[in-house]
């Protein structure tokens, strides 16, 4: 029998349609078994996990690993059993001790720790990436101790408390491999409340801000740190530079599996170096430093994704810029879109004075008009939008269209962000409903931004569940319980009405924005 490593395993299975192929007969039957039987037990369970284990795990500690993993899955099974979702449960449970395996310390724990058992089946039934989290520390097992002290009440002194605990006097492997780890302690302990219910979804996004910006701000320190050693300099000497930040984080709706987009601003010059080259050369060297820090991809995973396209093109680094051409790239090069996209962007810090006297450049560009009509025409060249005369039936008007015409490439039916009439239309719409000229001529316009409010709720709730499911691809399906969890948040009372919802929202949110480019209320 082939090896099958964990990557094999798809990260969420909700029916056996959702598995194609696999090279493990073991795998496919255990599959077949849990999603296609009516009934299934323990004892059948452990026989398929027993032919499993015995063909992957070296012969010399064959036995008593297996009899480990025996042990463990006798004590969770009868609750993974009796729970909502028991075949998705059983699956993940396959996943988490193959991931682990052969790690002896780790099954044991598990099974001294039995008062977690029961959060350990809430989150083996509830995704793979929560499954993913907790196979790649056993530390993290002290989350899921039914008196574990620290409660998550949007204090952000829990997170930089964590991050303190890491000194920088390391060597930078071992500073790095426990910010990671610090990060994904922190990250797990929200998703297990999420799950548990002790944190609601829409708090949510607090506490991963929360957890960005104290991990920004350790991020920082390490990075002017690291570069000081290697060009020899104090460190101290360089603390005054500002991060901007755009999007979700900004505005502080972040989610599991959100992005960061950053652009890293310094002062013209620093008294402290005489030849400013060099000046410009470590503060393009911290910026990556800090980039590399934050995205690099480890046996740890990344910390964050980074986006810096937002950040101006210029000759120190593609990534930091100077006071002087931050100023420049907004008072000449802008497009419409990204002034636009200005008005929603944030500092991170503002604790120094270069900081404060950046926000007040940042404000005064966020003051300034925006030209309409460059916006409209930018936007239609973003939605890419081309119907063909044939797809029209009956004459029907384009901005009645359904959403899935309109798209040449299939997304998944979840998607809010990037599908017409998702977040990014509703963001136009919020720019737009600002212009007194609409009032004039849109009937019943606070009805229509109280829609606007109602769907911009109604996207995140769906994209936060989302995000909890996967650790780096989305997957086509939605896991029963997640499933189940948007639709007791949203109200609705079942997949189909999900979906229906969904699908009419985009429609009215796409269009709302089309009668606006089409009709060239702005010229």
């Amino acid at each position: 029998m082939n090896y099958i490593d964990k990557t094999k395993l798809p990260e969420n299975i909700s029916s056996i349609n959702d598995v194609s192929e696999y090279y493990d007969h073991n795998i496919n039957d255990l599959i077949t078994y849990l999603f296609k039987k009516t009934k299934f037990n323990k004892k059948d369970i452990l026989e398929f996990f027993r032919a499993y284990f015995k063909n992957i795990i070296n012969k010399k500690i064959q036995d008593d690993y297996i009899n480990l993993i025996e042990k463990f899955s006798n004590s969770i099974l009868p609750i993974i059993l009796k729970s909502k979702y028991p075949r998705q449960g059983t699956y993940q449970l396959l996943r988490f001790i193959h991931a682990v395996q052969p790690n002896f310390e780790f099954i044991e724990m598990v099974i001294l720790n039995s008062f977690s058992h029961k959060k350990i089946s809430d989150i083996l039934t509830f995704s793979g990436h929560a499954t993913n989290l907790l196979s790649k520390d056993i530390n993290l097992l002290e989350i899921l101790d039914p008196y574990y002290g620290i409660k998550l009440t949007k204090n952000i002194n829990i997170y930089q408390k964590e991050f303190n605990k890491i000194s920088v006097n390391e060597d930078e492997e071992t500073i790095l491999n426990k910010l990671r780890k610090t990060h994904r302690k922190l990250k797990f302990q929200i998703i297990v409340s999420i799950i548990t219910d002790e944190l609601k979804v829409e708090d949510a996004a607090y506490e991963f801000y929360l957890l960005a910006h104290c991990t920004l701000q350790k991020v920082q320190k390490v990075a002017v740190d690291l570069i000081s050693k290697d060009k020899n300099f104090d460190p101290n000497i360089i603390n005054d530079f500002g991060i901007l930040a755009y999007g979700r984080f900004a505005q502080n709706l972040m989610t599991s599996n959100s992005d960061l987009d950053l652009v890293f601003i310094f002062p013209d010059k620093n008294q402290y170096f005489q030849n400013q080259k060099t000046y410009h050369l470590i503060l393009s060297l911290i910026s990556q430093k800090m980039i590399s820090i934050l995205s690099s991809k480890t046996s740890e995973n990344l910390i964050y994704e980074i986006d810096t396209k937002l950040a101006p093109k210029v000759r120190i680094s593609s990534n930091a810029c100077t006071l002087s051409e931050f100023k420049s790239f907004h008072k000449n090069e802008t497009f419409s879109w990204e002034k636009m996209a200005l008005l929603k962007s944030e500092l991170v810090f503002k604790d120094n004075n270069f900081q404060i006297e950046l926000d007040k450049v940042i404000q005064k560009f966020k003051s300034q008009t925006i030209n309409s009509k460059n916006l409209i025409q930018e936007i239609n060249k973003m939605r890419r939008i081309g119907i063909k005369p044939e797809k029209i039936k009956n004459n029907e008007k384009r901005s009645n269209l359904n959403i899935s015409e309109n798209v040449e490439n299939k997304i998944h039916w979840y998607e809010t962000k990037y599908s017409l009439g998702g977040q990014r239309d509703i963001e136009f719409l919020e720019f737009f409903y600002r212009d007194p000229k609409y009032y004039e001529i849109i009937e019943n316009i606070e009805e229509k931004k109280y829609f606007i409010k109602k769907a911009k709720m109604f996207y995140f709730i769906i994209d936060q569940y989302v995000n909890l499911t996967f650790s780096n691809q989305k997957p086509s399906k939605l896991t029963n319980q997640i499933l189940e969890k948007i639709q007791k948040n949203l109200k609705i009372r079942d997949l189909g009405s999900l979906k229906l919802s969904l699908k009419n929202t985009k429609n009215e949110i796409n269009k709302y924005l089309i009668y606006i480019l089409d009709n060239k209320i702005f010229d």
